[in-house]
C-alpha cells in the first residue's frame, strides 16, 4: 500500500507538539510538561522585581508568578490582551504571557539546527531549533527557564546586603 492509498483521515506521521508564540518567535512546550492556557488575569505586582516580572496571579486557586518573556526577548506584542500559559503544577507553576498557541506535527526526519542567537537567560537553555512548514520553532528547557526567571526576578542584590553594610 502506498501513501496515495492511505485513508484521508489517517493521522500524519510524526510527533505531536504544542507550540506558543511570543512576538515573532515560536517555542515548543516540552513533552510531558503540564500546561494550560488562560485568558488575561489580573496580576498583583510585587515590589522590587524586574519589569518583566508582572506579579502573581491565581490559577485554579494556586498562586503563581507571571513573567513577560517578550520583554526579555525584545519582542513587541501585537495583542495587548495576551493569553497566559501556566506551566508546571502547584508550587512548581509559573506563567508566561503569550500571543498564540498551536499544535504541530513534527515529521520523524525533521533536522535540527543550532538555536539562533538569543538574549539571556533563554540563550543558556536553548537546545536546538527546527523548522516545520517553513516556520522555525525553538526547543528549550522551559523548566530550567522558569527556575532562572524566579532567581533573577528580584531587583535587590542580597549578596551586597551584609551585616557590615547595615549599621
Amino acid at each position: 500500500m502506498t501513501d496515495v492509498d492511505a485513508p484521508a483521515d489517517a493521522a500524519p506521521a510524526g510527533e505531536f507538539r504544542h507550540a506558543f508564540r511570543i512576538g515573532t518567535r515560536w517555542l515548543l512546550i516540552p513533552l510531558g510538561m503540564p500546561a494550560e492556557v488562560y485568558p488575561p488575569l489580573p496580576c498583583a505586582r510585587l515590589p522590587f522585581t524586574q519589569h518583566w516580572c508582572l506579579g502573581l496571579a491565581s490559577f485554579r486557586g494556586d498562586v503563581a508568578p507571571v513573567y513577560d518573556l517578550a520583554a526579555l526577548l525584545g519582542e513587541r506584542s501585537a495583542n495587548p490582551s495576551r493569553y497566559l500559559l501556566a506551566l508546571g503544577r502547584r508550587e512548581a507553576c509559573a506563567a508566561l504571557g503569550i500571543d498564540d498557541i498551536t499544535g504541530i506535527t513534527v515529521p520523524p526526519d525533521t533536522p535540527t539546527a543550532p538555536p539562533p542567537p538569543l538574549p539571556e537567560p533563554l540563550s543558556e537553555l536553548a537546545q536546538h531549533s527546527l523548522t516545520v512548514d517553513a516556520v522555525p520553532y525553538l526547543d528549550s528547557d522551559l523548566g530550567g527557564l522558569l527556575v532562572l526567571l524566579a532567581q533573577r526576578a528580584c531587583q535587590i542584590n542580597f549578596a551586597t546586603l551584609t551585616s557590615e553594610s547595615v549599621r
